[in-house]
């Protein structure tokens, strides 16, 4: 098989003089020397001779490793050369693979070019067993067999191996399915991940001997000093934080947070954004600014706030259903079903009856008529038409302590025209106290006209006021009215107040 040159050797040439000067009155031997591979493979039998070109400006020579023949072994210039290698044999089955560099140099010895060279062969001939608590110190590159050793954590990538008496423990790359407590055994190449750590990667093969459980020893808490950890052991480590959807925040001050690596879905993370979790595990090393954690056990301490008043209308989905109601902001349907809050009933009870015996108000303005401008989505609510503006007043909240700090969340989506142009709404909060109201704004949307419709997380401190009982908390536009379109729509609404860990 003959390789494809990298140059073409008059282009290659014009660089090499450019890099030389190309002296004619200098002596004619090689100051640099150029090869067209870097690295060539073999079959450990019959191997295919592999030719490459060499580029020099005059003489060259060669170092070639035993087992290894070029033709010629020295030239002048550019010239392709012919590699063939020895069959990797002894006693008549294969011999372990092998690799070394062949050097095409310059008489002058002033410039190489290496080739590396690599043969097949049986990779576990003669292969050494070792423990899992002997792993570590070993050289990379070290071909191993553990006969046995026990799986203590189960990643999505591969798995963590230890031994009965947890000397180490040393991560496994391999997508063969096992299960905390299994016994295995295995055949691989010890290597060092990026953190440092000793792992196995290139595990060939893994043999699941027997299920079993894991004892596992007391682990070290490192959330006091998350910022200044650091080990070259796969140690068993706990750390306790709020769990923001893919990493933990420890606390405020801290300038790491954690990463549970790899995460299988057995653990649950994906429904613990917003809590306060406990996870333990084996350490994976620090990628600044993260703490990398590889878990056996995530524990839920529950949301990292105290929520006083929520609503996801999911309770409306009955009406939604005999209404038809539609999901304009999901699908970014402008068509979708949207029938006024009065249409759809429940045993002669309309949404609207439902919401008002549930505590809720509704504000309702016009440049027009008057004339209903609330809609039913499923399940949320739509406000206004053109020339129409509407708004919400809460149920009464008498569950908050003098001295709290809460914060009002909802979900809202500005609607858009068939033309493409976005709603332009504005909305504002208001927390009325006796007559007295305070106001706080709510970001606007931003968007560019034909932006597809999504939800915007909208969060709000109210800060500086008192919420009691008789407190009114209204959610509003503040085209207030309007002879224009500036419709929307709410979902997902939640006072509540974070705890400070």
């Amino acid at each position: 098989m003959r390789f494809v040159k990298y140059m073409t050797a008059p282009i290659l040439m014009a660089a090499l003089c450019s890099f030389w000067g190309c002296d004619k009155d200098e002596d004619h031997l090689s100051e640099a020397v150029l090869a067209s591979a870097n690295t060539l493979n073999f079959e450990a039998e019959r191997a295919a001779e592999k030719i490459i070109t060499i580029y020099a400006d005059a003489d060259w020579v060669t170092e070639v490793p035993d087992w290894v023949t070029v033709t010629p072994d020295s030239g002048t210039g550019v010239m392709d050369v012919t590699i063939s290698v020895t069959d990797n044999m002894r006693d008549g089955a294969e011999d372990n693979p092998r690799k070394a560099a062949l050097v095409f140099k310059g008489r002058t010895l002033a410039s190489r070019a290496e080739v590396l060279i690599m043969q097949n062969g049986d990779k576990y001939r003669d292969v050494k067993e070792y423990t899992a608590g002997e792993l570590a110190a070993l050289a990379d590159e070290t071909v191993i067999s553990v006969p046995s050793a026990i799986v203590v954590a189960v990643t999505t990538k591969g798995f963590v191996i230890s031994d009965d008496r947890n000397t180490d423990n040393i991560f496994v790359s391999n997508s063969t399915a096992v299960a905390v407590g299994d016994k295995i055994s295995l055949l691989g190449t010890k290597s060092s991940d990026s953190q440092k750590l000793a792992t196995v990667i290139d595990c060939d093969e893994v043999t699941v001997l027997s299920g079993g459980a894991v004892n596992y020893p007391e682990p070290e808490d490192i959330s006091a000093k998350i910022d200044d950890y650091t080990s070259s052991k796969r140690g068993y480590v706990t750390v306790k934080g709020i769990f923001n959807g893919s990493s933990l925040s420890v606390s405020e001050d801290a300038k790491y947070s954690v990463s549970v690596v790899d995460a299988p879905a057995s653990l649950g993370l994906s429904a613990l954004t917003g809590h306060i979790v406990t996870v333990t595990g084996y350490y994976a090393g620090l990628a600044e600014p993260v703490q990398r954690i590889m878990a056996t056990d995530v524990e839920d301490n529950g949301l990292n706030e105290i929520v006083y008043f929520m609503e996801n209308f999911e309770w409306l989905d009955p009406w939604a259903e005999a209404g038809s109601a539609g999901r304009t902001v999901e699908n970014d349907d402008l068509g979708a079903t949207a029938p006024q809050l009065p249409t759809p009933k429940i045993d002669g009870v309309s949404a609207l009856d439902a919401l008002l015996a549930k505590g809720y108000e509704f504000l309702r303005v016009t440049t027009k008529t008057e004339g209903e401008c609330i809609y039913l989505q499923r399940n949320y609510l739509k406000f206004g038409k053109t020339s129409y503006q509407a708004g919400i007043i809460l149920p009464s909240i008498d569950n908050i302590p003098s001295g709290a700090e809460p914060r009002l969340s909802f979900d809202w989506c500005p609607m858009r025209q068939g033309s493409g142009k976005v709603d332009p709404v504005n909305l504002i909060i208001i927390v009325e106290n006796d007559g007295q109201e305070i106001p706080f704004e709510v970001p606007t949307h931003g968007w560019e006209n034909d932006h597809k419709l999504e939800w915007i997380k909208a969060e709000i401190a109210l800060t500086g006021v008192a919420i009691t009982k008789d407190t009114k908390i209204t959610i509003r536009q503040t085209q207030w009215p309007e002879a224009t379109a500036n419709r929307w729509f709410l979902d997902n609404i939640k006072i509540s107040e974070p705890i400070k860990l």
